[in-house]
């Protein structure tokens, strides 16, 4: 009863509302629609930033994927990887050795003279027929001989035991080395400009050193002019060897990079690369000991009295000889800490007396996560999220020591052009002037004696 009653009022009431006007819609103040053109505007802007940011962290999850499924370079690389050349043809096995280092198969570096040779060679002639190579270090007076053992004398107490006394100390593995850069994920271009681009370390005429894979010299972010910027690269692998050019490219990025937001630290650069680093996968590289010294000792003949070695590795007698008969002629070594983490043995040639380290850190003065901590640590540079060059020709972010060090290396150099009979040790003192104090007052073992930032401050 009670339903139909409502129908029926139902049905008396809808003339009524058939029969009623709509009401004339009320035209809105310009302030309001401009404010509501804004807000949907920001809206969509909002959006697009979203979007944008997803996108990121997808190419991001897709890159930690990828890397998480990598072997780490220093630990768990495989115990024997073979390094063939553009034909296939195997150059040499890379090998775990003792105390997780790696190092090629069986061969040997002895450092000496060439008097000292002949000695050897007196005393233990069967040697001679291990020599692979004998290569001369005119820089250093000295002669690099490589030999490959068999396995019965493929041990370092074993081949001391073959020495003479004086000069079995001279003696090491031919160490596999790598550098130190972690691949960051590529930042749409939106990203990448920085409308403030700092200013230079310096203005004045630099050369430079590094030792480092090779340098794409392609990239569009070199400037053209010669005076601005010079490429002279030279190679110490085996020509058949595939180049490798992605750490070196970026870092000759922080160095002269002029492009997309990139500011150079050294304007007017001429650049000696050594390349001395191949191919263990597509993410990772390694250079021998014997490549690294060869490197050494060209940079030296070309005049370079600052040598930037974003790369780390194994302490061991022959690159220590090196490094002191380099420190002994003021040629000033500038290389990274490593990577390796807080809890981390020193790293070389970093460790080194007379080798300034540099650590990482980030915009905000923070220490970067897997940097090298000890009493080694000497002066601590930005280093993480770095815009710098990409072999591929592109610009992209990479982390790591490696990307500190140049910072340091240019500081170094503005120095030594300033005031060319500076020593090792008043260049570190004045950079120590310098610097920033972070962490502890004072040297300590995480910032060193602290921050290095561009420009070079004159007059101190």
């Amino acid at each position: 009863m009670k339903k139909y009653k409502l129908t029926l009022l139902g049905l008396a009431l809808m003339p009524i509302w058939v029969s009623a006007q709509l009401l004339p819609i009320t035209d809105l103040p310009n302030t309001i629609v401009e404010h509501l053109d804004r807000t949907v505007n920001r809206n969509a802007e909002r959006l697009q930033e979203l979007k944008q940011q997803r996108l990121i962290e997808q190419q991001l999850q897709k890159t930690i994927a990828i890397k998480a499924q990598l072997l780490d370079p220093l630990v768990q690389l495989p115990n024997v990887l073979p390094i063939f050349d553009t034909r296939k043809q195997l150059v040499w096995n890379e090998v775990k050795v003792e105390q997780g280092h790696r190092a090629v198969e069986r061969e040997w570096l002895i450092l000496l003279s060439a008097d000292q040779w002949q000695q050897v060679l007196e005393v233990v002639p069967v040697l001679s027929q291990y020599v692979q190579t004998r290569k001369s270090l005119d820089s250093l007076d000295l002669q690099l001989i490589k030999l490959q053992v068999p396995e019965s004398l493929n041990n370092t107490q074993l081949l001391r035991q073959q020495l003479p006394e004086l000069l079995a100390p001279y003696l090491s593995r031919n160490f596999i080395y790598q550098p130190q850069s972690d691949v960051m994920v590529s930042q749409v271009d939106a990203a990448l400009v920085v409308n403030d681009k700092p200013e230079a370390m310096c203005k004045l005429p630099i050369s430079l050193g590094m030792v480092d894979t090779a340098i794409n010299p392609h990239h569009h972010a070199w400037p053209n002019a010669q005076e601005k910027f010079a490429l002279i690269q030279q190679h110490f692998l085996p020509a058949a060897i595939p180049t490798s050019y992605s750490h070196g490219t970026a870092v000759a990025g922080v160095l002269a990079g002029e492009s997309d937001g990139l500011s150079p630290l050294l304007p007017s650069l001429t650049l000696f690369s050594a390349g001395a680093f191949y191919a263990q996968n597509e993410y990772q590289q390694g250079a021998t000991l014997e490549s690294i010294l060869q490197a050494l000792n060209w940079l030296v003949a070309q005049n370079n009295r600052v040598v930037n070695m974003s790369l780390t590795g194994p302490d061991n007698p022959v690159l220590s000889e090196v490094v002191t008969q380099l420190v002994a002629k003021e040629i000033i070594l500038v290389a990274a800490a490593g990577n390796g983490g807080p809890a981390a043995a020193p790293l070389y040639p970093a460790a080194y007396d007379g080798v300034i380290a540099v650590t990482a850190v980030d915009d905000a003065k923070r220490l970067y996560r897997w940097a090298n901590q000890g009493e080694y640590i000497d002066f601590a540079a930005t280093g993480v999220k770095v815009l710098t060059t990409r072999a591929d020709g592109s610009i992209g972010r990479e982390s790591g020591t490696s990307m500190a060090t140049p910072v340091v290396s240019a500081k170094v150099a503005c120095l030594l052009a300033l005031t060319p009979e500076l020593t090792l040790a008043q260049v570190v003192q004045q950079l120590q002037q310098q610097a920033q104090d972070l962490g502890d007052p004072g040297k300590d073992n995480q910032y060193g004696y602290g921050l290095l930032t561009r420009p070079l401050k004159a007059g101190l």
